[in-house]
Order: structure tokens, then sequence, then C-alpha cells
């Protein structure tokens, strides 16, 4: 019986022991496997149609290698290069990034990139880079949301669209795509249905500095559900894209009303 206790008692201090160091490995390399400088970058101002790219470097004091298993970014319209996977003692390793503003961004934009270690499911690292997408134009509000929706009842939406450039804007064309998503066939399965209906006023214009036109959204919904979608507007120089949303209701049953004045039961005729 001793010897079976003295068994277990030797394998529990192994197995915490193997949990102690790892821990203590974890941490040396959460400070001894930094980055030099900062972790964020702000490229400034960008043109929409411009690619940028930063270089971030890590160095590795540690007295054992790391590997970097990969570099994860928050969205397609941002790259990130490894240079080195795995980084000797006194080695360094760096992370080009690079970032394409997605079509028709406009003002601030913010992306990340998550750096993980072999080993760990968790992020080692979070890049951040930063830029203000250059416009000629400005959205208020920055999307058309469609309150109050109804399936066979027409509605509509509204933005302000201001002209913040130095010289006149051309809005050369205004176009509409909305969709509905809807279950039409009672089976709980919803699908999409192209709005061909839904219309944009008006389909152009023009604005001098600081002047605005305002941009309505016009939908008849025929589905119980949700619609989606987007206005596109083309200048001269580049696309804007206003964003288009709303939950659609089912049709409201026309109710019975009482004659004024009146407090009997209105009672229907079954024959």
């Amino acid at each position: 019986m001793k010897i079976v206790k003295a068994s277990v008692v030797t394998a529990l201090s192994i197995v915490m022991f193997a949990m102690s160091a790892t821990a203590q490995t974890t941490t040396d390399v959460q400070s001894c496997f930094t980055m030099e400088g900062t972790t964020e970058y702000y490229f400034g101002e960008i043109d929409p149609s411009e690619t940028v790219e930063h270089t971030f470097v890590f160095k590795n004091n540690c007295t054992e290698t790391v590997e970097i298993s990969q570099a994860r970014a928050s969205c397609g319209c941002t790259a990130a290069v490894i240079s080195e996977k795995v980084v000797p003692p006194g080695g360094e390793a760096k992370i080009n990034v690079k970032f394409t503003p997605p079509r028709g961004s406009r003002g601030k934009s913010t992306k990340s990139v998550s750096i993980y270690l072999k080993g760990n499911d968790k992020p080692h690292t979070v890049i951040r880079i930063s830029a203000k997408i250059k416009t000629d134009f400005e959205v208020h509000p920055q999307y058309i949301q469609l309150l109050g929706a109804e399936a066979g009842k027409p509605i509509k939406g509204t933005v302000s669209v201001k002209n913040v450039s130095d010289g006149e804007l051309n809005i050369e064309n205004v176009s509409l795509s909305m969709t509905t998503y809807a279950d039409t066939s009672g089976t709980g399965r919803t699908i999409a249905i192209p709005l061909n209906a839904a219309r944009v006023t008006p389909d152009g214009f023009k604005l001098q500095p600081g002047e605005s036109q305002d941009v309505t959204v016009h939908v008849t919904p025929e589905f119980k559900g949700q619609v989606n979608g987007a206005v596109r507007l083309k200048t001269g120089k580049n696309d804007g894209i206003i964003q288009v949303f709303g939950v659609v209701r089912a049709a409201q049953s026309p109710t019975l009303r009482q004659p004024e004045g009146k407090s009997e039961t209105l009672m229907l005729d079954s024959k």
C-alpha cells in the first residue's frame, strides 16, 4: 500500500512540475520575445486605391528558440508576411503588414494582425494599423436603416451627402442593389430574393464645396424577413458605398373599428 501511495505522489509531482515548467516557459516567452517599438502604426491620410505597408520587428531575447505559427489578419484587406518563423536566441523576425482599403471605404479605418506562437491557441501579440482614407464627400448618417418596414407597404430611408472637397463634386452615378432574405415556403429555410423594384433618387447630381444633397432609397418589401443592400455613389475620383438594412415584419391584418359614439359589440354576419 505504501508503495502505491508513493507511486501516486511521485506521478503527481511529475505532472505538477511539468505544468509549472510549461507555465514558466510561457511566461518567459511572453516577456523575452518582444517587439521593438510600438505594436501600433498610423499611416496617416491615404488614397482610396493606395496600398501601404509597414514592417514590425520581433526580437528573441530568450535563451531558447521561439517558433511563430501564424500571423492572422482581421480582414482580407490586410496581409501579413513573416520573414522567419523559427527565431533562435538573439535572432529577430520581421512581420510585413500590407493594407489596401476595401472598395468604398471612407474616413478612419483600423485593422489588426494577431501573432500566434507554436503550441499556444491565444495570440502572443496583437498588431494594429490604422489610416484615414481620403474622401471628397461625407455621408450623414453613415447608413440607411429602414425602421418600421412592413411586408407589402412602401418605405423609404434618406441620408445627406456633403461635398467636403475644394472643388465641384460630380456624382456621376448613384445606383442601388437590394436583397430580401425571407422564408417564403414556411419550411424555416431562408432564401435570398433580389428586390429589383427598389430604387434610389436622385440618380446623379453635382455639388459645390460645402453643399449637401439628400439621397433616398425607396423599397416595398414583399415578405417578412430582412432586407440588405447598398447605395453606390461614383465620382470621377472614387466610389462610395452606403449600407442599407432593415427588418420587415409581416403584413398587419385589417382591424374592425366601431362607429364613433357606439359601444355595442360589432357582430359579423355568418350567413
